[in-house]
């Protein structure tokens, strides 16, 4: 059957008392519907609980003329629509990330119809908080509280996705619930006129690193940045980020403890080569430079989603770079 009708449940001889038509896998949420007053037909209120390219089990009870009940079940496959929209999530379930880690939204597909989408979308907090969602481009969606996250949060994010039209054509084909966890707030502040980073833990300072940034012509972006991952070792490749192999300003370097802050390329990792300079100059191709031992400990210390806070710095971090979604005024622009 088409996925967008109603279901129809009928006897021809006895009389329903009750009906249940799951709406996918698990029958987690029975579609809604209703009896007619000589229960000899069922019809469900609406067709859009109906998950497309699904087999859908019914479960009835049906009374006879006798007045003896018995229980029959039968089963219906609904069709695949033309375009199938499913969505991938960050944080992963049973992850504990940083304060400053956005819930994102992924999907497989632009959609014409964007208020559907945040409908079917759910954020509750424990304790609870107020938040947004902004759209960072057709494909993809965040949500953020007004400020950074509290500790120890326990964060659930509900996308019932699934049998819901999002316009030209457009239907979600899965449904997904995730829930995490907010950890301890780490707030990096590096300062480009001290050229040190100060790092707090719930807001005690627990060390100075001295640092070195982006050169004049390479310079470290201002704004909020996010930890998004982490590498035990890297090649950092000039030509990334537009700089041709051969030219003078070119390289090609192995690093140590690279903890990525952003999209464009910004680390904080190991520079022996610039241990002199940390603290006292800015030689950088626009990374955070910091001595080996430091950039170990700072490793190790870092989680997905804490906060690394660059100020004094002549360019500003775009909001679409990483997860930039703390540098635009709240409540974000939709």
């Amino acid at each position: 059957m088409a996925f967008d009708s109603p279901v129809v449940v009928s006897v021809a001889s006895g009389r329903l008392t009750s009906v249940m038509v799951g709406t996918g896998p698990g029958d987690a949420a029975p579609l809604v519907g209703q009896l007619d007053p000589k229960g000899s037909r069922w019809t469900s209120a609406t067709g859009a609980g109906l998950v497309p390219g699904t087999t859908h089990q019914i479960t009835a009870t049906v009374v006879d003329r006798n007045g003896r009940p018995s229980i029959v079940s039968s089963s219906f496959s609904t069709a695949a629509p033309a375009n199938k929209l499913t969505a991938r999530v960050s944080p992963l379930n049973g992850m504990t990330v940083g304060v400053g880690h956005p819930v994102a939204v992924y999907l497989s597909k632009a959609v014409t119809d964007r208020s559907a989408v945040e409908r079917r979308l759910k954020v509750t907090a424990d304790p609870p908080v107020a938040g947004s969602w902004r759209w960072v481009d057709d494909t993809q969606l965040r949500w953020r509280p007004q400020q950074y996250w509290q500790p120890h949060t326990k964060v659930t994010l509900d996308a019932a996705l699934a049998g819901v039209d999002f316009g030209g054509g457009t239907w979600g084909t899965e449904s997904r619930k995730v829930a995490f966890t907010i950890g301890d707030s780490h707030v990096s502040v590096v300062d480009a006129n001290t050229y040190k980073m100060d790092v707090f833990t719930n807001g005690q300072l627990e060390r100075t690193i001295p640092v070195s940034l982006g050169r004049p012509k390479y310079p470290t972006k201002s704004g909020v940045h996010v930890v998004m991952d982490k590498e035990r070792t890297t090649i950092m490749d000039s030509a990334s980020f537009g700089v041709p192999a051969g030219s003078s300003e070119s390289y090609s370097t192995k690093v140590e403890w690279a903890t990525r802050i952003s999209n464009s390329g910004e680390f904080v990792h190991s520079a022996p080569w610039s241990v002199k300079d940390q603290g006292r100059r800015h030689v950088s191709h626009g990374c955070v430079n910091v001595a080996p031992d430091h950039a170990k400990w700072f490793f190790g210390y870092s989680r997905l989603g804490d906060v690394v806070e660059v100020k004094g710095t002549p360019v500003t971090i775009e909001a679409t770079n990483g997860f930039g979604d703390w540098n635009v005024g709240y409540p974000p622009p939709l």
